[in-house]
């Protein structure tokens, strides 16, 4: 028997085979997972590389430099949420989202030409130039991702299909997040100066581009929705009284400051105290990426039998474990360490990123269900809001936290040995921070308490 259009849907194609009760079509579930792997890039270089290009390489006070990263993600963050209304309500022969998906994708590579690109300028013309380049690439990310975002929760009504659809989400950010670990690399072996890391930005910028246009592409035969009336209307006291999202929005920001002040604290972290190479980084983002993809199976498995929130616990407080770790780690330690912490790492990453995204969708799909309004776009312009707020938290925190205990950014280069203060500021950013952020997140996810049952109707 064909399958039943469900109302709402755009377009007057037939019956697609992703449809309520229906698989993913692999092809759908590969084109448009392929975009994580530019929202990584975007989202890594900006936590990871920017901090370290802009004082390392660039020479700006640590301080400033965070301070800038910051004040970009608030530009970011504020213009989320204007963008999750626009593609809840635009109407286009592409659907309601997949416009901005090609035009975030060509605005975010642009942006990378212009930060790792910079003229000879010094002081404040470099700020601005800078400052430009960010506001740039905060445009184009959140033109791609707020949409992008906003799509699971159309695509099925099934939540364990969504599971098995943001699995491979997750093995693309994986990809993306190793993509971005070898930057470093790439650019010392070219001879870590201004011109090699233009070329790695290059590198960085093609790759967003054609991850994001591969979801674009992929994209055109995914279900989707039409705008309802009302939506439009809508704002974000909506999303408040959502409690179920409002519970994973505040573990989210604990999280998520965590997250970034370890990125941003991990290049320093191994490169000028552990004394170890760029190369034990890229070894280091390689084992964390394939301990990822390879507990994808296990995480998904373990969905079907037990609760999402109880995985998503206990995977935030195995990393809080492993981040606590990196305490242990003196100068001159064997590579070995280093690479065990990856993988361990990467293990409860997995469970943190797959649960975190699978129960997304899941409340945004409980609003529509009790409202009768699709607006999608709204809750992804509100998660991404917070998301662009608290990682532009994590690198302004290590940023103060760096200048405050006088660390010098180029003193490997010119030989100096970093003060003992000035080390432990790094142990901070780096273990400590992240490992008491995502063992807080564990909180307020204590108070979710939405599983299949109530989704299928039941109030809380």
């Amino acid at each position: 028997m064909a399958a039943t259009r469900p109302a709402g849907l755009t377009g007057d194609r037939p019956a697609l085979a992703h449809e309520p009760g229906v698989a993913i079509p692999l092809g759908l579930r590969l084109g448009w997972s392929a975009g994580s792997v530019g929202t990584v890039i975007i989202l890594s270089t900006t936590s990871i590389v920017l901090l370290f290009f802009m004082t390392s390489v660039l020479g700006m006070n640590p301080a400033l430099a965070g301070g800038l990263l910051f004040g970009a993600k608030l530009f970011d963050a504020a213009v989320a949420p204007m963008m999750g209304r626009i593609s809840d309500s635009a109407v286009t022969r592409w659907g309601r989202r997949r416009p901005f998906l090609f035009v975030g994708a060509i605005v975010s590579a642009l942006a990378f030409l212009i930060l790792f690109m910079p003229p000879a300028l010094s002081g404040l013309a470099l700020s601005a130039w800078m400052v430009a380049g960010l506001l740039v690439l905060a445009l184009g990310y959140t033109l791609f991702n707020v949409p992008y975002l906003a799509m699971p929760a159309e695509m099925t009504s099934s939540p364990q299909e969504r599971t098995a659809l943001l699995s491979f989400r997750v093995a693309f950010v994986a990809i993306g997040g190793a993509l971005v670990g070898f930057a470093p690399k790439l650019a010392a072996s070219l001879g870590g100066d201004r011109p090699a890391w233009a070329a790695t930005g290059a590198v960085l910028g093609g790759l967003v581009l054609a991850a994001m246009l591969v979801a674009f592409g992929a994209s055109h035969s995914a279900r989707a929705t039409a705008p309802t009336p009302g939506g439009d209307r809508e704002s974000l006291l909506v999303v408040l009284r959502n409690r179920p999202f409002v519970m994973l929005l505040l573990a989210k920001t604990l999280q998520l400051v965590g997250l970034a002040a370890m990125q941003a604290s991990i290049l320093f972290f191994i490169v000028q105290v552990l004394a170890a190479s760029e190369g034990t980084v890229g070894i280091y983002v390689v084992l964390t990426t394939v301990a990822m993809l390879g507990s994808m199976p296990l995480w998904v498995r373990l969905g079907r039998s037990h609760s999402k929130r109880s995985l998503f616990i206990a995977a935030c407080l195995g990393y809080a474990a492993v981040k606590l770790s990196f305490l242990l780690a003196v100068p001159g330690e064997p590579d070995i360490l280093i690479h065990l912490r990856g993988i361990a790492g990467g293990l409860f990453t997995g469970g943190v990123l797959l649960m975190g995204q699978s129960i997304l969708p899941d409340a945004i799909d409980w609003d529509c269900r009790r409202s009768g309004v699709r607006r999608e776009g709204l809750y992804a312009g509100a998660y991404s809001l917070v998301e662009k707020s608290s990682m532009a938290l994590g690198p302004l925190l290590v940023g103060l936290i760096l200048s405050a205990v006088g660390f010098d950014p180029q003193a490997a280069k010119a030989g100096i040995v970093q003060t003992d203060v000035a080390v432990t500021g790094v142990y901070l950013g780096a273990a400590v921070l992240p490992a008491l952020l995502y063992a807080l997140s564990c909180v307020p996810l204590l108070f979710y308490r939405l599983d299949e049952r109530k989704l299928a109707g039941e109030a809380l």
